[in-house]
């Protein structure tokens, strides 16, 4: 796994899970759905964090890319950047939503419906209520105030229904080429203009890994007094 990924704080939650959602060792309705979403967190995480690696060394070494292959190869790789790290974030949610609703954490409703519309916004609204879940609440709020997140959501969906990014391209005539980022892509109708520095996209990895470290430190202090 990438260094910056909480694996000691995802091993703590699953244990915590496993002692509250399997008791007596007969698995639950709650335990089913978690399990499966606990599982792809480290999954997806490492997927983005594997394509912006390939995407740096891309950029880095080709620019803009020399041919359509090398545009293709880009894409791709970013595409898979942004959606896996949503991804990562979105499969967290659920599993913290599969392990609110059981009886003995705070019994909020998991039908087909809920777990259809789980994002972080929904699990915030339905955790608000709980006083035991505070600390969860204060995860989330700050997860979905933050325009970081509204940056990885916005080109996620970008990406995912209507264009790749427009990467653009600067030229001169009779004078030495403008200075640019190396990470730069026009506005869109649902995106904003980028002209970043790869160590702006690895803070920006950096940053989702702090917030995927709070969500699951709050999930196993929820699931401590359960």
């Amino acid at each position: 796994m990438p260094d910056d990924f909480p694996g000691v704080e995802l091993t703590a939650f699953m244990a915590e899970a496993r002692r509250v959602l399997i008791p007596g060792g007969k698995t639950s309705v709650a335990w089913t759905e978690f399990a499966g979403a606990s599982n792809l967190i480290g999954w997806r995480y490492r997927a983005s964090s594997d394509a912006w690696l390939e995407h740096r060394e891309s950029v880095e070494v080709y620019g803009g890319g020399r041919n359509h292959e090398d545009l293709y190869q880009q894409e791709r790789s970013l595409f898979l950047m942004f959606s896996a790290g949503v991804s990562c974030v979105e499969a967290a949610t659920y599993a913290l939503a599969a392990v609110a609703s059981d009886p003995n954490v705070c019994s909020i409703a998991f039908t087909t419906k809920e777990q259809r519309a789980c994002s972080p916004n929904r699990l915030l609204t339905w955790l608000k209520p709980h006083v035991r879940a505070a600390d969860l609440v204060i995860a989330l709020q700050g997860l979905s105030a933050a325009p970081e997140w509204a940056l990885w959501v916005d080109l996620r969906n970008r990406m995912t229904h209507r264009s790749n990014l427009p990467r653009q391209h600067f030229a001169s005539v009779g004078a030495p080429p403008p200075q640019v980022r190396p990470l730069n892509y026009a506005p869109t109708s649902s995106t904003p203009d980028i002209d970043a520095d790869f160590a702006d996209w690895d803070a920006l990895h950096n940053w989702l890994a702090q917030q995927l470290r709070k969500l699951l430190l709050s999930g196993s202090a929820l699931l401590r007094g359960s």
